[in-house]
């Protein structure tokens, strides 16, 4: 008897063993198309966009290596400082009115109510166009006789030059993507209001906290994971934002919409120099990761604090 359970322990436990690496196999033969499409299509494209960007490469041409010059050339590139001072001002003007128009509006959508769940499928209307098509709507609405100066005469107002002056043409792209972006903000505030614990709030109320305070002292705090969440994906969106801006206004009206995406296209498919252009994408992948880091590191400071 003592022989079988001596070989029995050794026999169960190869055998445990064994299934464990089958199951080991076929979850990586699962994940093998993922991750071959992955090593394809992002990592070995990113390794040589990092490497073309040490490089002066023309498209016509063969990469030659210069080591750090495209990025000291971009010191004083008055192009690339010019879109950087348009990137950002876009980012903050698009950003911040977007956030609190969504908690604005989630507040109330995140509440039990009869219509709430058809207003809710409405406001993802705009996030669920395609990003071209809104962007040759919104064209159209900004021309000169669109509906933005149609509203705008019935109030007495004169037709404004919305996509061809230097002052309005980036808060024209500012609303575009505010309108755009709006509802996907809504849904995720929304989502995170719902999973608030109700009873901190029925003991705020007994407490006799008023609904500002229960907002500002509560709601807020507790809901910082999904803003945080929203302001990253928020920021990165309007740095990385092409489109509005290369449909819209081409950049003009004399780089006054010229985004650094757009500046970087220009640079490496209209003059064709894709070693500058790839430092270009590379400094403005450095700006999104240390934002996001920066924005990371605010909502650890609060946490502990």
């Amino acid at each position: 008897m003592t022989l079988t359970v001596r070989l029995a322990g050794p026999a169960t436990t190869v055998s445990g063993r064994g299934q464990r690496w089958a199951e080991a196999r076929a979850g990586s033969l699962l994940a093998l198309p993922a991750a071959v499409y992955f090593l394809l299509f992002w990592v070995v494209p990113f390794a040589g966009a990092v490497w073309l960007s040490f490089t002066d490469y023309e498209l016509a041409g063969v990469p030659a290596w210069t080591g750090l010059d495209n990025y000291r050339r971009l010191l004083g590139d008055p192009g690339f400082w010019n879109s950087a001072q348009v990137t950002a001002l876009y980012t903050l003007a698009s950003v911040v009115p977007s956030i609190v128009l969504a908690l604005a509006i989630a507040v109330p959508l995140s509440r039990p109510g009869r219509l709430n769940g058809v207003l809710r499928a409405l406001v993802m209307v705009p996030a669920a166009m395609p990003l071209v098509a809104t962007s040759m709507v919104w064209s159209a609405i900004f021309a000169d006789e669109g509906l933005a100066n149609t509203l705008i005469g019935l109030v007495g107002g004169g037709p404004l030059p919305w996509l061809t002056d230097e002052r309005l043409a980036l808060w024209a792209l500012v609303i575009m993507t505010t309108w755009k972006h709006l509802g996907l903000f809504v849904i995720i505030l929304t989502a995170g209001l719902q999973g608030l614990p109700s009873g901190v709030f029925e003991a705020a109320a007994i407490d006799g906290a008023g609904p500002l305070r229960i907002f500002a002292r509560i709601t807020l705090p507790l809901l910082r994971r999904t803003l945080l969440f929203v302001l990253v994906i928020a920021v990165i969106g309007a740095m990385q934002s092409f489109v509005p801006a290369f449909l819209l206004t081409k950049g003009g009206p004399a780089g006054a919409t010229e985004v650094l995406p757009l500046y970087l296209w220009a640079t490496g498919f209209g003059f064709e120099r894709m070693g500058y252009a790839s430092a270009i994408a590379m400094v403005l992948l450095l700006a999104m990761l240390a934002l996001s880091l920066v924005q990371f590191g605010v909502l650890r400071g609060g946490e502990d604090g």
